[in-house]
């Protein structure tokens, strides 16, 4: 039997840099790999990843796993999906969930009544 795909991801929120997902776990010991990259690039040149393990990840109180990507650009479009790991040694991944796409928020001008960005 082969590593199963990544369970489906929750939108938790965005602000400007930072994208908050959740994820119902499929077994307390699998291991995960968030992938993310901005919507218009290929995920084999410029995806992201951030490998969790159980220590590193953050149960919420409904028992979903909940976690950060950070350091994103604001006011960007971005893709975001999971993979389950076969094992801790190795590399060899499920196939990954269903994609996301959130947008970080833009920089925000406020409480100026108006704003220019050069």
């Amino acid at each position: 039997m082969g590593v199963p795909a990544g369970p489906k991801l929750d939108f938790v929120g965005a602000s400007e840099t930072i994208i908050t997902v959740s994820f119902n776990p499929l077994n307390s010991h699998d291991q995960y790999v968030l992938q993310w990259k901005e919507y218009h690039q290929k995920w084999e040149t410029d995806g992201q990843s951030k490998k969790m393990n159980s220590t590193e990840m953050t149960k919420t109180g409904n028992g979903k796993i909940q976690t950060n990507i950070e350091g994103l650009n604001p006011g960007a479009t971005y893709t975001v999906r999971l993979r389950v790991l076969a094992e801790e040694s190795s590399s060899e991944a499920g196939k990954a969930s269903p994609e996301l796409i959130i947008d970080t928020e833009a920089v925000s001008c406020t409480p100026k009544p108006s704003c220019i960005i050069l």
